[in-house]
């Protein structure tokens, strides 16, 4: 087995190994080898010095790594120390020390930078075709997740995910205090957006906002909306606005063509996944980030 640099005519294994690592993952599709043309066309605007490492044996890709350094953030405290990160790594079930030699690899790299720390999986970090925006490395694929437990890297928190195919809107049931709805439409060059807003006066209270654009190359990509933003002032918390807010956006988008919801919040945010269990969505994944120390290695 050989770790060597990535090179255009990879592109086809390499996507090869993505798909079939995401195979089991939800809402994950298949890509064409196009996305992994260069390592400039996959390039994030919050990193520099990417590079992609690939394994190989008897020329076969066999697995890959793609890493960075994050660029310096405000109030982006995973971020914070512009830390050595791995986007995304990619090995066959059963072929553990391909793994190893690529997470061995990647913290090397780090270190050659003068990197203190590895993140790794951070969802504002992903692919833009994994999943959705806040999903980090999935449950789903056991084997990378257990490796970067047995290589001390530390879990932050994680990102509950659930869907709503073929949802039926709730009937929204407007709290009983005062407020203003509003509710705006965005259209962008490639995806629509919808804001549904609670204002007491010139003060926003409450907020939701959808994306009727789904994060991967599904096929029925425009029949998804996307719920990033769900947002009440504390004070308000437990009068039922938060479900107001979601029901009429839910309705909305409804209206417009959508057949198929999603949602994530934290993994510890009970009062979020009773409301939305109960709505209609189900849980179908949970994803986590890591960080390591280099300096504990």
């Amino acid at each position: 087995m050989e770790i060597v640099p990535f090179e255009p005519n990879m592109a086809g294994g390499i996507a090869h190994c993505y798909n079939r690592l995401v195979a089991p993952v939800p809402e994950c599709y298949p890509v064409s080898e196009d996305r992994f043309a260069s390592v400039e066309s996959l390039a994030h605007r919050r990193l520099r010095d990417e590079e992609i490492a690939v394994a190989r044996k008897g020329g076969e890709v066999v697995g890959f790594v793609h890493v960075g350094v994050a660029l310096p953030v405000e109030h982006y405290e995973e971020l914070e120390g512009e830390p050595g990160v791995i986007r995304f790594l990619a090995y066959r079930v059963g072929e553990r020390s391909v793994g190893q030699a690529l997470l061995e690899w990647a913290e090397a790299w780090a270190r050659g930078r003068e990197r203190s720390a590895v993140l790794a999986w951070e969802a504002e970090l992903r692919y833009p075709f994994y999943h959705f925006g806040y999903a980090h490395l999935s449950e789903r694929i056991g084997h990378v997740r257990a490796l970067m437990g047995m290589n001390a890297y530390r879990e932050l928190g994680g990102e509950l995910y659930l869907t709503w195919p073929h949802f039926t809107p709730p009937k929204p049931e407007r709290p009983p205090f005062d407020f203003d709805l509003q509710v705006e439409w965005q259209e962008g060059p490639t995806a629509r957006r919808l804001s549904v807003r609670a204002l007491e006066g010139e003060e926003q209270v409450g907020k939701c906002n959808m994306d009727l654009r789904h994060q991967s190359p599904a096929p029925d990509e425009k029949q998804w909306c996307y719920c990033d933003d769900l947002w009440v002032a504390e004070r308000l918390r437990g009068k039922r606005l938060g479900m107001f807010l979601l029901s009429t956006a839910l309705s909305e988008t409804r209206a417009a063509g959508c057949l198929h919801a999603a949602i994530t919040t934290g993994g510890a945010n009970y009062r979020a996944q009773l409301m939305y269990t109960n709505m209609g969505f189900q849980v179908v994944d949970y994803t986590v980030a890591f960080r390591k120390a280099l300096s504990d290695a």
